[in-house]
């Protein structure tokens, strides 16, 4: 075998294993957009329920008291 054959075969080895290193990084981000979205989601759902029960004092005061400790 020739040493020219031989490092085209090492060549197209490590490119076949750099696509398979990129599919596993692009799988990785897909699920981190996922993730991100699911937990921005969850994130305006909690907020609406919490809004409904906000009826005691402005969202601004209550950031104003706890500030200044008056609670």
């Amino acid at each position: 075998m020739s040493s020219i054959q031989s490092l085209m075969e090492h060549l197209d080895r490590m490119t076949n294993e750099l696509t398979q290193i990129k599919k596993i990084a692009i799988g990785l981000e897909e699920g981190d957009k996922e993730k991100t979205e699911r937990a921005g989601d969850d994130l305006m759902a909690a907020s609406k329920e919490i809004s409904k029960e906000w009826k005691v004092v402005s969202a601004v005061e209550e950031i104003r008291n706890q500030r200044e400790k008056r609670w």
